[in-house]
């Protein structure tokens, strides 16, 4: 697991993520959509935003062994070395 702050550009150990049901269930379906239709390390991601577009959440999955390619320089960083 890879948890990223985009904006301080650093990585992050934990965080509390709260959700509404509705939230929670768009979560829960962009996830079922990548582990049954998506490689690893495929470019297919999904935001998750909140009504007001503003707070957003980025999924994508990820292969550390496989080829990162689809991944942007500092992704491909974050993922090999967790800084």
């Amino acid at each position: 697991m890879k948890i990223f702050d985009e904006i301080q550009n650093k990585s992050l150990s934990t965080i509390t993520i709260l959700l509404t049901k509705k939230e929670a269930a768009q979560l829960h379906s962009y996830l079922e959509q990548l582990i049954r239709e998506t490689e690893p390390n495929e470019h297919v991601h999904f935001h998750l935003e909140n009504e007001d577009f503003s707070k957003e959440i980025t999924i994508a999955l990820y292969d550390k062994n496989g080829n990162l390619e689809s991944f942007s320089e500092r992704y491909r960083k974050l993922i090999l070395t967790d800084i």
